[in-house]
């Protein structure tokens, strides 16, 4: 707080003049008190608990039927609005909200990653069972395709090595480590012809190998090829299984182990808020 006086000096019709004022001038503006304007941790903690929870909730149908390579692209378009909305949301609430973003990102990809294709493969919405070699053509929706009456025709059979194609771009493609790739073709024991070659396959890094066994009926189905079709002798349209065990125990792991990271990642939230975080206090 500062005293300041002024002098004014004029001239009128009966001569000169001065004029003497003065006033208090207080420079600084009153600072809020602590508790002041500070937002509740109770509704801070429900606001990033709901953007973790909706963010998760959202991402979870992609992640049940959509491909990895399109799932990411999913994941990115929700994500920046969720950065906008944390950037909109720390002007009243404080930088803390910022936590809740990067915990959003965790918990939305453990859904798209594990989450969402475990529940898909249980609940019957991703895989189908029991299907007739000649009715592949007919559940190409699925991505898990488990056959009956079938043989492998020991005959048809053969390996190769390609790199592995991880994406395709405009004008070229993105490619991994080269693997080895077995193959066996698959026929139907009702001697009826599959609508398009339908083959068996499995694939290993570093030289190893895999095997292709009668035990097993099913896997992953590729609509599209893993690795570059050059100096390889399918035709046009080939089918191909990714041959394994079946997955009930594994995708009920999955599920047991994502929803607990999801309670993991809601309670680290919760210690974030309710305990200090130096400068994001």
């Amino acid at each position: 707080m500062e005293y300041n006086s002024y002098k004014f000096y004029g001239e009128g019709l009966t001569g000169d003049w001065w004029m003497y004022t003065s006033f208090v001038e207080n420079k600084h503006r009153r600072k809020k008190e602590p508790s002041e304007g500070s937002p509740s941790s109770f509704l801070l903690f429900w606001i990033g608990f709901f953007i973790i929870f909706i963010f998760s909730l959202i991402l979870l149908p992609f992640g049940v039927y959509w491909q990895l390579s399109h799932s990411i692209w999913v994941f990115l378009i929700f994500f920046l609005p969720l950065v906008f909305l944390g950037i909109h949301v720390s002007k009243t609430y404080g930088y803390k909200i910022f936590f809740a973003v990067f915990l959003s990102l965790l918990a939305g990809g453990n859904v798209l990653l594990f989450l969402g294709d475990a529940m898909g493969y249980k609940l019957g919405l991703t895989a189908k069972f029991d299907v007739l070699p000649e009715e592949v053509h007919l559940n190409l929706g699925y991505r898990y395709l488990y056959l009956r009456e079938f043989r492998l025709d020991e005959t048809d059979v053969g390996t190769f090595d390609s790199p592995l194609l991880v994406r395709r771009r405009s004008g070229g493609a993105v490619y991994g480590p080269v693997i080895t790739f077995q193959y066996k073709r698959i026929l139907s024991l009702s001697g009826k012809e599959t609508k398009q070659p339908l083959y068996a396959i499995c694939y290993s890094k570093d030289y190893g190998t895999c095997q292709i066994s009668s035990l097993e009926s099913g896997g992953i189905l590729l609509r599209e090829s893993i690795w570059e079709k050059d100096g390889t002798s399918f035709s046009e349209g080939s089918l191909f299984i990714v041959w394994k065990n079946r997955l009930d125990g594994e995708s009920e792991t999955k599920i047991m182990y994502s929803i607990l990271f999801l309670v993991l990642v809601h309670l680290v939230w919760g210690i974030v808020v309710y305990f200090p975080t130096g400068p994001f206090e």
